[in-house]
């Protein structure tokens, strides 16, 4: 049985803010994209008029196969079984 690598983070990847909508695409093969957003304000008239106009911007998109999708949703499921639900008030992203 071999064992699984070792995990290394030499390039210190950082987290990326992805507060908006999300996609999951099946792509050739086995492999899935999951995409994700963020909503900020258009540079253009953020700087060039009054008003502030949003767009939904992707800022990353993740290519994995279909067991590591499962794999993926079951330690979503064990994590938010064990983390208290969030009060009624709270946002909540919307999956699209």
């Amino acid at each position: 049985m071999a064992e699984d690598p070792l995990t290394v983070d030499l390039g210190n990847i950082p987290e990326t803010l992805c507060m908006g909508k999300i996609n999951l695409a099946s792509g050739p093969g086995p492999l899935m994209t999951l995409t994700f957003t963020n909503v900020r304000p258009k540079a253009g008239p953020l700087f060039d008029s009054d008003r502030i106009k949003h767009e939904s911007v992707v800022r990353a998109r993740i290519v994995m196969t279909l067991d590591n999708l499962i794999a993926l949703r079951d330690l979503l499921n064990s994590s938010i079984r064990q983390t208290p639900a969030p009060c009624a008030s709270s946002g909540t992203a919307k999956v699209h």
